[in-house]
């Protein structure tokens, strides 16, 4: 299934694991319209994010993330999507 208008995706608060951000990760690699997207208060760990984060390396149009209240999330992962930011994909806030 392709979501070709997309432009924001909210899934705070839904149970977003690991599992899930694999599927998202592939999705933001191909590189959609798809603009913001919102993670807030799940619960995935350094894996997702890590995963997310490499997708991010190619994807010109994601320009804003939010994972606030994401408890599972070490410092470590968080150095690895901040390398991303600001020495790859410097669009994104």
């Amino acid at each position: 299934m392709r979501f070709h208008n997309v432009r924001a995706v909210n899934f705070a608060n839904t149970g977003f694991a690991n599992e899930h951000m694999i599927v998202l990760s592939d999705y933001v690699r191909t590189n959609p319209p798809l603009y913001s997207i919102v993670l807030d208060d799940n619960p995935f760990t350094d894996t997702g994010i890590n995963t997310l984060a490499e997708a991010l390396k190619v994807n010109t149009n994601v320009c804003h993330l939010a994972f606030r209240k994401c408890k599972s999330l070490s410092r470590t992962a968080l150095g690895i999507l901040t390398t991303t930011l600001h020495e790859i994909n410097m669009a994104l806030y």
